[in-house]
């Protein structure tokens, strides 16, 4: 190991539970790598805002000194590690952290012990900073063993670690037992290369499948019925964001003025412009970044299909309350993960009963659905892009979006299909994207 590498473990202190334990962590956590043989600095610091990390990588980078392990003990939600107050939490968002400059060493790791750090952050920090890196799956709880889930109370005493394992909120009641007497296993972290084996994770490996499944995005029968109920009458221009391979801009082709579809994706593109070459008033560009390449007040709607969970919420939301017309409106239809709830098992079997007869209906899309959602591509697309949880979506649009509820469409065991309406986002909450 390099005379100048460095090891930093920061830790939250304030922001919802375990304020007086994450600390404990972190003093494990750095024994464990001193008692390993790591014989260069172990830095230790108390991170309450994004100010706090940016200090922490700054004192080691402007020292001229370089990072082999980067831990965070703490919180994570909808971006990752979080700060501050459960009010509103300080987050980096993706296009922050970008800007972030990490001395990390030649054989540098990172490594995030909080909550769901491997459903979408671990493979975007890794990708990011060009480090192997690690994180949770599933909830984290305090354990007195790493090994399996060994109750720790509120001690502050002896060794301490945060691991993740199968709860109430992550598999029910069941496996909230389980853990409680003892027998649920510790989650072995889930490391993440900077770029998977093969390299790409977009839909570029997948859009033949994808654009065979969804010729016709009325098969998606509840969105399609919740959709047309929510957009606004008359004829409008319409931004479709993740558009896919245009087929929602398709079947709203006679609905719209001018519809104009973007996506990260090159091959999904031009398929949808392959789909609508006979509809001029329709065009299709595929961008990278939050940042929308059209002028201010341009659209009376613009839709989100099972694309949101992908994107850069915050300056998305900036960019897309400029280019809205007064009174425009942000519809989102989404998938998250949650278990349900015994309180939910009519809607449950209702939902069920009624899945089970579209698929009969529609058996030619089923069968094309069945043969992209199990393909390997699409699975480990989802690995890197994995989807959100139901409360990090609902907290994130009802906090930026007051008074707005976001509704259930359709249900299964652990996920389900959501639906928000914006109403006006000129009223929306902005969050400025500044240091604070």
């Amino acid at each position: 190991m390099p005379a100048d590498s460095v090891i930093l473990i920061v830790y939250t202190t304030k922001y919802r539970l375990g304020g007086n334990q994450f600390p404990v962590v972190a003093k494990t956590l750095a024994a464990e790598r001193r008692d390993g043989g790591f014989s260069g600095d172990i830095v230790t610091r108390a991170v309450e805002s994004k100010r706090d990390i940016l200090a922490a990588i700054a004192e080691i980078r402007d020292a001229g000194r370089k990072i082999s392990e980067f831990h965070f003990v703490g919180h994570s939600g909808m971006y990752g590690p979080m700060y501050g107050t459960v009010a509103f939490p300080e987050q980096f968002s993706p296009y922050e952290w970008e800007q972030i400059e990490i001395p990390f060493a030649e054989d540098g790791t990172a490594a995030f012990h909080c909550c769901r750090s491997a459903r979408w952050f671990a493979p975007f920090f890794a990708r990011t900073f060009n480090v192997p890196t690690y994180g949770f799956f599933w909830y984290t709880t305090f354990s007195r063993s790493k090994e399996r889930y060994v109750a720790a109370g509120d001690g502050t005493d002896g060794k301490l670690y945060t691991i993740g394992c199968k709860g109430r909120k992550s598999h029910g009641f069941l496996a909230s037992a389980q853990k409680r007497l003892g027998f649920m296993p510790a989650e072995e972290m889930k490391r993440f290369e900077p770029r998977p084996p093969d390299g790409d994770t977009s839909y570029d490996h997948v859009a033949e499948l994808y654009d065979a499944a969804f010729q016709d995005i009325r098969v998606r029968k509840v969105e399609w019925d919740w959709l047309n109920e929510h957009l606004p009458s008359g004829k409008i221009d319409m931004l479709d964001i993740g558009c896919g391979n245009g087929a929602l801009l398709y079947a709203l082709r006679e609905r719209i003025g001018s519809g104009i579809g973007v996506d990260e994706s090159g091959g999904i593109i031009e398929r949808a412009k392959l789909k609508n070459a006979g509809n001029e008033h329709i065009s299709f560009q595929q961008i990278n970044g939050p940042v929308l390449p059209f002028p201010d007040n341009s659209f009376d709607a613009v839709t989100s299909l099972m694309s949101f969970r992908y994107l850069d919420w915050d300056p998305l939301l900036a960019e897309i309350k400029r280019v809205m017309k007064p009174d425009g409106k942000f519809l989102i239809i989404d998938m998250v993960t949650v278990p349900v709830a015994i309180g939910e098992y009519p809607r449950l079997l209702k939902d069920k009963l009624k899945t089970k007869a579209e698929q009969k209906k529609n058996a030619a899309f089923d069968a094309a659905l069945q043969k992209l959602v199990s393909h390997p591509d699409w699975k480990k697309m989802l690995e890197y892009n994995p989807i959100r949880s139901e409360h990090e979506m609902k907290w994130y649009l009802e906090s930026r979006f007051p008074g707005q509820k976001i509704e259930t469409l359709n249900m299964a065991w652990n996920s389900r299909i959501v639906a928000f309406d914006s109403g006006p986002v000129e009223r929306g909450v902005e969050v400025k994207l500044s240091y604070p």
